[in-house]
Order: C-alpha cells, then structure tokens, then sequence
C-alpha cells in the first residue's frame, strides 16, 4: 500500500463520491472499519461512545446512508448536550457553600476586632500598623502587576503561537540560570543547587521538546481562533478573573487581621522588630486551627473558581467541536448555557473534584512548612519525601480531572463517572500519546512561574529597599507576592488549557467532526500520529 503524504497540511481527506484515498481503501462496513484493525482491539467494545456517520456537511455525498442517518448524526450529537440535566454531586456544592459560609464568618469577625484595635489605639506601635498597610498596598499591586502581565502575555501567545512557546522556554531557561548565578554570589547554597538543577533540566527539555512545537503551535492557534471567534469565553475568564482577584484581597485582608487579632501579642512583637520567635511557643491551638482552615478556603475557592472557568469554556470547545458545521448548527449563546450549566447542575461536581485537589495542596503546605521548620535532619528528610509524594499524587489527580471535567461539561456526570470515562475513552483510543506530546500546559505552567517570580521579586525589592516591614516578614511576603502572581496567570491561561483538553476529549470521540471543523490540526494529527487517524 501507498504510505499517504504526512507532511501535507491544509487539505482533510477526499471523502467526497466515494473516492477514498489510496491509503484509505473502501470498507464494506464504514460504522466498524477498525474492527480489522489489530491496533486497537478495544476500540468497537466501548458502547457509551458510539461512533455515527460524517455529518452531512462534510461527506453529504457519500453513499452512506443518505438523510436517515445524517439525521440520527444530529441527535446524537445533540444530545450530548442535555437540555434537562440532573444535578449531580450535590452534597458536594452544599458542603463549599456551608464552608464559605464559615470563611465569611471568621473573616468579619477578624476584620471587626482588628478595626475595633485601631479605633482604640491599643496597637504594640507605629511600625506595627505600619506593617499591616504597608503589606497590604504591596500586595495589592502585586495583583495588579500579575493581572497586567498575564494579559500581555495571553495576547501575545494568541497573535504570534509559535514565537510564545519558544520564547516562554528561552525566557524561563536565561531566568533560572540568572537566578543560579543571584544565589551562588550571595552564597545561598541550598537555593543555588536547587535553581542549578532546574535550570539544567528546562535546558535539556528544550532539546528534547524542540521537535514537538510545530504541533503544538498549530494547536495553540486552533484554539485561539476559537476563543477569537467565541469571544464571551474571554469575558467568563476575566469574571473569573476578577473574582479570583476580589477573594484573594478578601483573604489577604482576612489573614492580616486574624493575625494581629489572635497571635499572641510577645510574637507580634518580636515579629515586628525582625525576630521571629520559635513557633512552637507562639503558635496555640486556636491560630493554628485558623491558619489552617483560612489556607484550606483559599485553595478550595481558588480551585472551585478556576473549576468553573473551565467547565464552562469547555462546554462552548465542545458545542463548537461537535455541532459546528451540522444542520442544526451552534446554538445562540453557548457561552451563557454552558455557564448556566456549570453554575447548577454541574456545580457540585466542580466542588468534589476541588474539595480533594485543596485536601492535597493543604497537606503538602503543611509537610513543606514542617520540614522548613523541623530541627531534626532526619525528621524534616523524611516531611520533605512526603510531600513530594504528596505533591505527585496532586499533579497526577489534577492530570485526571482537567480532562474529566469535559465530560462534565459535555454530559453533565457525575465527578467520579467523568473520570472513569475519559481515562478509558482516552487510553481505548490511543490519544493519551498525542496528550502527552502536547507542550501548551506545560508552557503555560512555565508562564505562570514566571508572572510568579516577578511578583515575588517586586515584592522583595520592596521589603529590601523601603524597608517597610520587619525583615522577619520577607519570605511571607515574597511567598504571598508568588502566589498572587501565579494564581492571576493561571486564571486566564485556562482558557486556552480548557480548549486543549476539550480538543483531545472530543478527537477520542469522534475524530471525523475534527476534520470537519478543523483540518488543518486534523491534517496536523494525521501527519505526526497517522496509527490514530488509520486506527479510527
């Protein structure tokens, strides 16, 4: 047989007459062509995801049964899309909402005292007001400064794909050499190993990846000119976006003031002199209790706020994927129903996913700050393993519901049986090699550590120069600086990670509708992975 031309782009398949390419012999059977197939023995077994017949918009000539089946295609197709969906994991949503509920609590109760201190002038000292303020405008511009530079950044990634993932692996490779180099002449050693061996490492991904951005490229621009033609996923990314930024002042604000309400007023003092006191003697059982369940709010309702982004931008990808080009067509607003099934139906299982994402992150937060503070080599060895550990097993579960979550947005399942599905959709069908090739998370994750470093390093120029704050208060501060910045850049780069993973969810599903609505990535797919195209 004729090997097909891979390296042409541009040009889906001539199904049109029946003419079949050479590389495509005719089947007798066009619904079950793979069951000859010895690559994918599993693939006709899997009933829940039924394969139907080319859309007429796309092979309307072929003789493969004719109106009847178009029509069948289009109810199947919308009924992915269940216009009455039940509501699924809804104990899920009504513990968040009692738990916010209790976040609010804590933090008015904090806010009132702290005011009620100041009103009285029962403050330990100037420099200690000074402290709170001074923190609190520094903060606030580290929002504004990672809100800036995210959007610069995601703009630049939409006109010019090719150019942003290069540039964003040079950039994140010359900063970590540069912050090697910063720590070795001020003779930090731990970080400057550390830094070293990541640096080494973006060094020889580089490399090794370099061959798999052209793919990636082509992605990144299928996805963008969606989002530009859907431009309301814009708008639910900055609602989201500015929620995020509302909750993370809120719980800023919060913090501040639970700590000078309820630590201990000698480690205030101390604190705020530059001397940090053991915590072991400064930290009751009440702060503790507070710190944690504060820590705990924040991860959650950061996680149930980025949750929802995606859902409801993955609901529009895969309305756009599966209807695109179909008799009936996109329905009117499907940024506004995929929201609306996102903030109800689907809601709690947005929660379940995000309550056990927060679990993990809370865990490994404690391990780091217990091995961070731990006097014992061998004990903080030993906190330090566990929460790598911990820390796999959270990549690996967000790994799991990023592509769950689709089905979520698609047929409105349940959390557990989302996961289920697409991680035997993905593997019966072979896409979890195309997944793993992909570069675009991995460079927006480098995208967000960078909005994140220079946060951070805003902030440490701040408290190094102006000297506003103890010099005890630097890592808290710095620490806070990266957070805000990172949590910014992940906000808006969700848009384009949804899309992508909505894309690879779909293409396991039904493969022909990508040709239809996308030949160029279809052509690009079939090029790199021709065993998957032939396979279907």
């Amino acid at each position: 047989m004729q090997q097909p031309p891979y390296g042409q782009h541009g040009q889906p398949p001539n199904y049109a007459g029946g003419q079949f390419p050479q590389y495509y012999p005719p089947p007798t059977d066009p619904y079950n062509q793979h069951k000859n197939n010895p690559q994918y023995p599993q693939y006709p077994q899997y009933p829940q995801y039924p394969q139907s017949a080319p859309p007429p918009s796309f092979s309307q000539a072929q003789s493969m049964g004719g109106d009847e089946e178009n029509n069948n295609y289009n109810v199947e197709t919308n009924n992915k899309f269940n216009p009455r969906p039940k509501y699924q994991d809804l104990w899920a949503a009504i513990l968040f909402l009692l738990h916010f509920f209790a976040f609010i609590a804590v933090s008015v109760l904090a806010l009132r005292n702290y005011a009620a201190i100041q009103r009285s002038g029962l403050s330990d000292s100037v420099q200690r007001i000074t402290l709170n303020w001074s923190t609190i405008w520094l903060l606030l511009v580290c929002v504004g400064v990672g809100l800036v530079l995210s959007i610069i950044y995601l703009t630049f990634a939409e006109r010019f794909p090719k150019q942003f993932i290069k540039g964003t692996f040079l950039i994140s490779i010359i900063l970590y050499w540069a912050m090697a180099a910063y720590f070795i002449a001020m003779r930090y050693l731990s970080m400057a190993i550390l830094t070293v061996i990541v640096a080494i490492f973006y060094t020889l991904f580089w490399f090794w990846w370099k061959p798999l951005i052209p793919f990636s490229s082509v992605m990144l621009k299928t996805v963008t000119d969606i989002t530009k033609k859907y431009k309301s996923m814009v708008l639910v990314a900055f609602f989201g976006l500015f929620i995020e930024t509302l909750f993370t002042v809120w719980w800023i604000f919060t913090i501040i003031a639970a700590y000078q309400v309820w630590y201990p007023e000698a480690c205030r003092a101390n604190s705020n002199n530059g001397n940090l006191p053991a915590t072991g003697g400064c930290q009751t059982g009440r702060i503790v209790v507070i710190d944690i369940f504060l820590l705990f709010s924040f991860y959650w309702t950061s996680q149930v706020i980025q949750t929802w982004i995606h859902v409801t931008t993955s609901g529009v990808f895969a309305t756009y994927y599966f209807l695109e080009g179909t008799t009936g067509g996109v329905p009117s607003m499907p940024t506004l129903k995929s929201a609306k099934r996102a903030s109800t139906t689907s809601f709690g299982s947005i929660c379940f996913g995000s309550l056990i994402v927060a679990i993990l992150q809370v865990i490994r937060a404690l391990l780091r700050i217990a091995a961070n503070e731990s006097d014992n080599p061998f004990g903080a060895f030993c906190f330090a393993c566990a929460s790598v550990i911990v820390n796999m097993i959270d990549s690996l579960l967000q790994y799991f519901n990023f592509y769950a979550y689709t089905q979520v947005a698609i047929y409105g399942k349940s959390f557990r049986e989302s996961v289920k599905d697409t991680w035997k959709l993905i593997k019966d069908r072979g896409v979890e090699a195309i997944i793993n090739d992909n570069l675009i998370g991995t460079v927006l994750t480098m995208g967000a550590i960078l909005v994140g470093i220079i946060t951070a390093l805003l902030s440490f120029l701040y408290v190094h120069f102006l000297n506003h704050v103890g010099s005890g208060y630097t890592p808290l501060v710095v620490f806070l600086g990266f957070i805000v910045g990172f949590q910014m850049m992940a906000i808006m780069g969700s848009i384009i990670l949804s899309g992508t993973a909505t894309t690879f969810v779909c293409l396991a599903e039904d493969p022909d509708a990508l040709a239809r609505t996308k030949p160029e990535l279809y052509e690009a797919i079939r090029a790199t992975y021709p065993r998957f195209i032939i396979g279907v």
